[in-house]
Protein backbone atom coordinates (compact mmCIF):
# COMPACT_ATOMS: atom_id res chain seq x y z
CA UNK A 1 0.00 0.00 0.00
CA UNK A 2 1.43 3.16 -0.73
CA UNK A 3 2.26 6.13 1.75
CA UNK A 4 -0.28 8.53 3.14
CA UNK A 5 -3.30 6.43 2.13
CA UNK A 6 -5.61 5.50 5.20
CA UNK A 7 -7.14 1.86 4.68
CA UNK A 8 -10.53 1.87 6.37
CA UNK A 9 -13.01 -1.52 6.69
CA UNK A 10 -10.14 -3.06 4.02
CA UNK A 11 -10.45 -0.21 1.51
CA UNK A 12 -8.21 2.29 0.77
CA UNK A 13 -10.40 5.55 1.85
CA UNK A 14 -11.21 8.17 -1.28
CA UNK A 15 -10.26 5.46 -3.66
CA UNK A 16 -12.44 5.21 -6.04
CA UNK A 17 -14.47 2.14 -5.22
CA UNK A 18 -14.70 4.06 -1.95
CA UNK A 19 -17.26 6.42 -3.71
CA UNK A 20 -19.15 4.23 -6.23
CA UNK A 21 -18.90 4.00 -10.34
CA UNK A 22 -16.60 6.44 -11.29
CA UNK A 23 -17.76 8.42 -14.12
CA UNK A 24 -16.83 8.63 -17.89
CA UNK A 25 -15.73 11.58 -19.84
CA UNK A 26 -18.72 10.68 -21.81
CA UNK A 27 -21.14 11.10 -18.78
CA UNK A 28 -19.29 14.16 -17.01
CA UNK A 29 -19.45 15.81 -20.57
CA UNK A 30 -23.09 15.43 -20.28
CA UNK A 31 -23.83 16.49 -16.82
CA UNK A 32 -21.67 19.91 -18.11
CA UNK A 33 -24.54 20.59 -20.89
CA UNK A 34 -26.96 19.74 -18.72
CA UNK A 35 -25.78 22.22 -15.90
CA UNK A 36 -24.99 24.90 -19.01
CA UNK A 37 -28.93 24.20 -20.81
CA UNK A 38 -29.86 24.75 -16.68
CA UNK A 39 -28.50 27.93 -16.48
CA UNK A 40 -29.35 29.01 -19.91
CA UNK A 41 -32.84 28.77 -19.33
CA UNK A 42 -33.14 30.41 -15.71
CA UNK A 43 -31.14 33.47 -17.98
CA UNK A 44 -33.93 33.22 -20.21
CA UNK A 45 -36.62 33.33 -18.07
CA UNK A 46 -34.59 35.98 -16.30
CA UNK A 47 -34.97 38.01 -19.38
CA UNK A 48 -38.50 37.57 -20.36
CA UNK A 49 -39.89 38.55 -17.01
CA UNK A 50 -37.33 42.01 -17.22
CA UNK A 51 -38.81 42.31 -20.71
CA UNK A 52 -42.52 41.64 -19.09
CA UNK A 53 -41.79 44.36 -16.95
CA UNK A 54 -40.50 47.21 -19.51
CA UNK A 55 -43.13 46.51 -22.00
CA UNK A 56 -46.23 45.95 -19.64
CA UNK A 57 -47.19 42.47 -21.86
CA UNK A 58 -46.87 39.01 -21.10
CA UNK A 59 -44.82 37.15 -23.42
CA UNK A 60 -45.23 33.34 -24.56
CA UNK A 61 -43.62 30.29 -22.08
CA UNK A 62 -40.15 29.89 -21.68
CA UNK A 63 -39.76 27.10 -23.61
CA UNK A 64 -41.61 28.47 -27.04
CA UNK A 65 -39.66 32.30 -26.38
CA UNK A 66 -36.54 31.65 -28.78
CA UNK A 67 -38.69 30.89 -31.61
CA UNK A 68 -40.84 34.02 -30.71
CA UNK A 69 -38.09 36.20 -30.06
CA UNK A 70 -37.10 35.64 -34.28
CA UNK A 71 -39.22 37.93 -35.57
CA UNK A 72 -37.86 40.90 -33.61
CA UNK A 73 -41.42 42.58 -32.47
CA UNK A 74 -40.71 42.26 -28.87
CA UNK A 75 -36.89 43.58 -29.13
CA UNK A 76 -38.32 46.46 -31.28
CA UNK A 77 -40.76 46.84 -28.20
CA UNK A 78 -38.15 46.97 -25.95
CA UNK A 79 -36.19 49.60 -28.48
CA UNK A 80 -39.04 51.36 -28.13
CA UNK A 81 -39.21 51.38 -24.29
CA UNK A 82 -35.19 52.36 -24.39
CA UNK A 83 -35.68 55.12 -26.95
CA UNK A 84 -39.20 55.77 -28.16
CA UNK A 85 -37.60 58.35 -30.53
CA UNK A 86 -35.84 56.08 -32.22
CA UNK A 87 -38.09 53.18 -32.41
CA UNK A 88 -41.23 54.61 -32.51
CA UNK A 89 -44.56 51.91 -32.06
CA UNK A 90 -45.78 52.64 -35.45
CA UNK A 91 -42.13 51.47 -37.13
CA UNK A 92 -42.29 48.38 -35.46
CA UNK A 93 -43.30 45.72 -38.22
CA UNK A 94 -46.10 43.43 -37.65
CA UNK A 95 -46.59 44.59 -33.58
CA UNK A 96 -49.74 42.26 -33.25
CA UNK A 97 -47.56 39.18 -34.78
CA UNK A 98 -50.61 38.11 -37.18
CA UNK A 99 -48.46 37.77 -40.51
CA UNK A 100 -45.60 35.88 -38.27
CA UNK A 101 -48.21 33.31 -36.81
CA UNK A 102 -50.17 32.71 -40.71
CA UNK A 103 -46.97 33.12 -42.57
CA UNK A 104 -44.03 32.58 -40.76
CA UNK A 105 -40.92 34.70 -41.28
CA UNK A 106 -40.49 37.46 -43.34
CA UNK A 107 -37.49 39.41 -44.14
CA UNK A 108 -39.09 42.64 -42.94
CA UNK A 109 -39.01 41.24 -39.87
CA UNK A 110 -35.38 41.47 -39.74
CA UNK A 111 -35.95 45.58 -39.74
CA UNK A 112 -37.57 45.28 -35.80
CA UNK A 113 -34.37 43.18 -35.32
CA UNK A 114 -32.31 46.28 -36.21
CA UNK A 115 -34.42 48.91 -35.01
CA UNK A 116 -34.15 47.50 -31.76
CA UNK A 117 -29.88 47.72 -32.34
CA UNK A 118 -30.24 50.93 -33.19
CA UNK A 119 -32.01 52.13 -29.91
CA UNK A 120 -29.24 50.17 -27.65
CA UNK A 121 -26.33 52.43 -29.81
CA UNK A 122 -28.78 55.58 -29.52
CA UNK A 123 -28.61 54.66 -25.46
CA UNK A 124 -24.85 54.12 -25.32
CA UNK A 125 -24.28 50.54 -24.72
CA UNK A 126 -21.32 49.17 -25.54
CA UNK A 127 -21.08 47.64 -28.88
CA UNK A 128 -19.47 43.89 -27.75
CA UNK A 129 -22.83 43.13 -25.99
CA UNK A 130 -25.00 44.04 -28.90
CA UNK A 131 -25.76 40.70 -30.82
CA UNK A 132 -25.66 40.63 -34.51
CA UNK A 133 -29.41 40.86 -36.73
CA UNK A 134 -28.56 36.57 -37.43
CA UNK A 135 -27.70 35.85 -34.10
CA UNK A 136 -32.02 36.60 -33.69
CA UNK A 137 -33.24 36.03 -36.92
CA UNK A 138 -31.75 32.49 -37.52
CA UNK A 139 -31.41 32.11 -33.80
CA UNK A 140 -27.52 31.38 -34.99
CA UNK A 141 -26.64 32.69 -31.12
CA UNK A 142 -29.65 33.14 -29.14
CA UNK A 143 -27.60 33.23 -25.69
CA UNK A 144 -25.73 36.16 -27.08
CA UNK A 145 -29.02 38.42 -27.37
CA UNK A 146 -29.97 37.24 -23.66
CA UNK A 147 -26.65 38.18 -22.59
CA UNK A 148 -27.26 41.80 -24.28
CA UNK A 149 -30.99 41.67 -22.55
CA UNK A 150 -28.62 41.06 -18.97
CA UNK A 151 -26.63 43.77 -20.20
CA UNK A 152 -29.24 46.49 -21.28
CA UNK A 153 -31.06 45.77 -18.22
CA UNK A 154 -28.17 46.67 -15.92
CA UNK A 155 -26.87 49.47 -17.73
CA UNK A 156 -30.17 50.87 -17.99
CA UNK A 157 -31.19 50.32 -14.36
CA UNK A 158 -27.74 52.10 -13.70
CA UNK A 159 -29.43 54.98 -15.51
CA UNK A 160 -32.24 55.15 -13.41
CA UNK A 161 -34.46 54.32 -16.73
CA UNK A 162 -35.35 50.77 -16.36
CA UNK A 163 -36.14 47.92 -13.29
CA UNK A 164 -33.45 45.81 -12.11
CA UNK A 165 -33.30 42.05 -13.76
CA UNK A 166 -34.01 39.67 -10.92
CA UNK A 167 -32.31 36.65 -10.37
Amino acid sequence: MSVGLVQVGGQVAGSAMARGRVKSGADMDSERREGMAYEYLCHLEEAKNWIQECIKEELPATTELEENFRNGVYFAKVGHFCAPKVVPQRKIFDVDQGRWQSNGLHFKHTDNINYFLTALREIGLPEIFLPETTDIYDRKNMPRAVFCIHALSLYMFKLGSAPQIQD
